[in-house]
């Protein structure tokens, strides 16, 4: 799965609503799979995604829109040729992985007060 062209989205969002507009945006407009969905925090939810690097790029500006139509929009992150260590992070499906994968982001914006 580790193809030269591979690529990994996060998008970390507040609400669920949220949330699910962008998947559908995301998987609507990209050739892209769901690889990981987490509950970061209270409210806070973080979506990763795999494809080709284009297909990402897209899915994670659509999906980008359609959480800022319907919520708070956190962080947006895009892996080109992730490394088959992250991957298989991913594709275990691990609640503690992707946690820890978005953990510093998210430690940095909590802590910020914002909300």
């Amino acid at each position: 799965m580790n193809q030269s062209g591979q690529a990994v989205g996060l998008v970390e969002t507040r609400g669920v609503v949220a949330l699910a507009a962008g998947i559908e945006a995301m998987l609507k407009t990209a050739n892209v799979e769901v690889v990981g969905i987490e509950r970061i925090s209270y409210g806070f939810f973080a979506v990763a995604v795999e494809g080709q690097l284009a297909a990402v790029r897209q899915a994670l500006d659509s999906g980008s829109a359609a959480v800022g139509e319907y919520g708070e929009l956190r962080a947006v992150r895009m892996y080109p040729r992730p490394d088959a260590v992250s991957l298989g992070l991913l594709e275990n499906g691990s609640r503690e992985a992707l946690a820890a994968a978005m953990s510093p982001g998210a430690r940095s914006l909590e802590g910020g007060g914002a909300g």
